[in-house]
């Protein structure tokens, strides 16, 4: 049966042929082209006809790779052709082997090989593509924060000098406009640089001890004092049994708890606002607690409660709701990395209530910091201190000296780039007692320029107290200033009161 079998399947795919040295063929065993003999060779296909020469020569065997042919019922057949020439008496053979599957086969495997290898260049570039792309949105980012911080801190600045000027009503009406549009365009700057540093995973919670029951109460002054400006009733419902120290992100939480007090009065119009926090659970040193804001406002319908949480997204785009849509968003990143969520109830024309339950360490050992008491003057008021500021910016720079100037304590000296910092420090006729630096100088960076001074032989040009001025106060970044000696940072835009206190609490 074996041998049947055979038989039937075991079909040659390979012609020999036996060429005269013109390439005449004399024998054949027709396995692929029939009735070619006394035939030149090239007739069966233009190819052979670069074969001529070869027949001629001694003792070559040659190999053909690749060579596409048409058979006698014209398909396409892809072949190697062996070429083995003699002693110059015997005829040359000729060896036709049709490899068509195996070629067929191979380029297959080829082109899923190379399409693997293609979809993963793409996947590469893409990756590349999408790094750039966010490099380059960071650097926008960067840049955007820090050209912006210094015209505000320029319009807080005088802006707490016209009011200790003689104002008419209507100027004073009008400077509360101002204080109000630049304090907006503030919070869209730090909401923007929240989104920014959420997005890029530099998020993080900082677990600290604070005062529970302080955090509430401020805020809930604030958002009432909001709400009875819009004719809306504010009650807050405390539970009694709220543990005062905790620990947790203080700063994470008043935005959040802010954010959602804030949406919850400019959509309400009449109506109330209930700020609402109670203890779930004390359970292994951790305390559940809950917090809810209510409001009875316009309401989110069902279909657009998951919506309202992505960033940049505005379900109602009337001229009467202002705002980035990038309240809810941070909030939600936030609560979802202490590992819970914000939940929403809603009814439209009634109003809607958001909720979540956080969870906050509870330890004996902790103990709050006492607040330092300044009157934000000098220690020390019959001596002028020597206060060095490096940044090129005009508007930080006469900034600081009405500040300064007003109270009469101090000599500035300013210094616009990097280079002129160290010749001024190492002046012994003009001590500098105290250094304001912008971290991004225009021929430096300021915790580079800070690393140069703690280097400098003279211990009392090494030990100048350094405070930053800058945007940039990631933890990162605050631990790079740490490391280059800085003594303080200062957060751009700053107002008068944070200058003063620190500088009071870094002069000796």
């Amino acid at each position: 049966m074996l041998k049947e079998y055979k038989q039937k399947y075991a079909q040659s795919v390979n012609q020999y042929l036996i060429v005269d040295f013109e390439g005449v063929i004399k024998e054949s065993d027709n396995v692929i082209f029939d009735n070619v003999i006394e035939k030149n060779i090239s007739e069966i296909h233009p190819f052979f006809e670069s074969l001529t020469s070869v027949f001629k020569e001694k003792d070559q065997d040659l190999v053909f790779s690749c060579i596409h042919l048409q058979d006698q019922n014209n398909n396409t057949i892809i072949t190697d052709i062996v070429v083995k020439t003699f002693d110059g008496k015997q005829l040359p053979l000729v060896v036709i082997l049709d490899l068509t599957l195996h070629y067929n086969n191979y380029q297959t495997t080829a082109q899923v090989r190379n399409e693997s290898v293609i979809n993963s260049q793409i996947l590469e570039l893409k990756n590349e593509y999408l790094l750039e792309k966010e490099a380059f949105k960071n650097t926008f980012i960067a840049n955007f924060n820090h050209e912006l911080r210094d015209p505000i801190t320029g319009i807080l600045t005088f802006s707490e000098i016209l009011k200790k000027t003689g104002l008419t009503d209507e100027q004073t009406n009008y400077l509360k406009v101002m204080d109000s549009s630049t304090n907006y365009l503030k919070q869209l700057i730090e909401d923007i640089l929240d989104i920014s540093k959420i997005e890029s995973g530099k998020a993080e919670i900082i677990l600290e001890p604070f005062n529970l029951h302080d955090l509430l109460e401020e805020v809930a002054h604030i958002y009432k004092v909001n709400s009875h400006q819009k004719g809306l009733e504010f009650v807050t419902n405390f539970n009694k049994n709220l543990p005062k120290i905790v620990g947790g992100d203080k700063m994470k939480l008043r935005q959040v708890l802010s954010n959602l007090l804030s949406n919850a009065i400019k959509f309400t119009e009449v109506g109330t606002i209930t700020f609402s926090a109670s203890l779930n659970q004390t359970r292994a040193r951790k305390a559940n607690i809950h917090f809810e804001i209510s409001d009875t406002g316009i309401g989110i319908p069902e279909e657009d409660q998951d919506a309202i949480f992505e960033s940049f997204k505005q379900l109602n785009h009337s001229h009467n709701y202002t705002g980035s849509g990038l309240g809810l968003a941070i909030s939600k990143h936030y609560v979802e990395l202490s590992g819970s969520k914000i939940s929403v109830e809603s009814t439209v024309g009634k109003g809607s209530t958001f909720s979540t339950n956080l969870n906050f360490r509870i330890d004996p050992s902790y103990k709050l910091e006492k607040s330092k008491q300044t009157d934000s003057t000098p220690i020390n008021k019959d001596k002028k201190y020597n206060i060095l500021l490096v940044d090129d910016s005009e508007i930080t720079q006469l900034s600081v000296l009405k500040i300064l100037a007003s109270k009469g304590n101090f000599f500035l000296d300013i210094a616009t780039k990097a280079e002129d910092v160290i010749p001024k420090i190492t002046d012994y006729d003009n001590q500098v007692d105290l250094i304001l630096m912008d971290i991004k100088l225009p021929d430096g960076q300021g915790d580079q320029l800070a690393k140069k001074i703690r280097q400098l032989p003279e211990r009392e040009h090494k030990k100048i107290p350094i405070i930053a001025l800058t945007a940039r106060v990631f933890k990162d970044d605050l631990k790079k200033y740490k490391k280059a000696g800085i003594n303080d940072v200062i957060k751009k835009p700053f107002d008068e009161e944070t200058l003063l206190t620190q500088i009071q609490e870094n002069v000796k």
